[in-house]
């Protein structure tokens, strides 16, 4: 079976049912979404968007992005890959095109990561087309007026198909919005707002001291810096305590919380607020209490 790019997941509301007809025209709604991004972004060529899978018991369906030949079969031998920036436009292309809010590829892949310039250029400009195209704006507002006629239906996200990060996550308060049926109340430039999330990355440096330093990070093969803030990790490298397989190149689960401001277009990163508040993954053994000073004592 093919590779997820993207789940799409639409929560029910507790105790309440949707109609299967609005379960399929909600599926098939987006995936017009997709295949309208696909034909801005690469004019010309075909695409399939496919059901790789859904999730037993619940509303959560798995698509790959896929180009096809004339006949519509699957191009084979590598050919039917996008770039990731590709895909992360097409997938994205639906999420804020008629809203102030611009969905960037570093919320897509992790807070502030180390972006190229070149790639987030072409990210960049991607984007601004998709927004700017009507195909889009008006298959992106029926398929938020499908969402919106069905009263079960209470949130609609989008998760990375590599390993469920959430991309983009909807609250039925906006469904009648981006349907085109509501005013958005404009947000107040210079909001800030603390994001948490749960990522996996591989260690690139670690700062092996009993405090807070900045560690070095990469996910998929984009570094960045967040501050070692779990006072438990904090605490196994004061008492020469932490695991033993703790090491450059090594993948870790790890809870991360940044801060956003908004500029009155668009939600962006802060630079320098990452930190890591909790490792999942390797975890550090339980403090050895009552037999070792705890971190930061004299």
């Amino acid at each position: 079976m093919s590779e997820a790019d993207i789940i799409v997941k639409l929560e029910i509301i507790a105790d309440r049912c949707p109609k299967a007809e609005s379960v399929a025209d909600a599926i098939n709604a987006w995936a017009k979404v997709m295949h309208a991004a696909a034909s801005v972004i690469e004019p010309g060529v075909a695409v399939r968007v496919e059901l790789v899978g859904v999730e037993p018991g619940s509303q959560m369906f798995k698509f790959a992005i896929r180009r096809i030949d004339e006949v519509g079969q699957r191009l084979k031998d590598g050919a039917d890959e996008f770039p990731l920036l590709k895909k992360l436009a097409i997938t994205l292309a639906g999420l804020g095109a008629t809203t102030v809010m611009s969905v960037v590829i570093t919320n897509a892949i992790t807070p502030d990561p180390r972006i190229p310039p070149d790639q987030m250029a072409v990210f960049n400009e991607m984007n601004q087309i998709l927004k700017d195209s009507l195909v889009v704006q008006k298959k992106t507002m029926q398929f938020y007026g499908v969402l919106a006629n069905e009263p079960a239906f209470e949130r609609f996200e989008v998760l990375r198909g590599s390993d469920r990060g959430l991309m983009c996550s909807v609250p039925r308060g906006d469904f009648a919005v981006r349907s085109g049926l509501g005013q958005e109340v404009p947000q107040a430039a210079n909001t800030v707002e603390t994001r948490t999330t749960t990522i996996e990355v591989t260690l690139i440096k670690p700062t092996l001291i009993a405090e807070p330093r900045p560690w070095t990070f990469a996910r998929e093969g984009l570094e960045f810096s967040a501050l070692m803030d779990d006072p438990l990790f904090l605490d196994a490298i004061h008492n020469k305590t932490l695991p033993s397989q703790i090491a450059e190149g090594i993948s870790m689960e790890i809870e991360i919380q940044y801060r956003e401001k908004f500029d009155g277009k668009a939600w962006r990163p802060i630079q320098g607020s990452r930190k890591v508040k909790r490792v999942l993954n390797p975890q550090p053994p339980p403090p050895l209490s009552g037999l070792v000073a705890p971190s930061g004592a004299p």
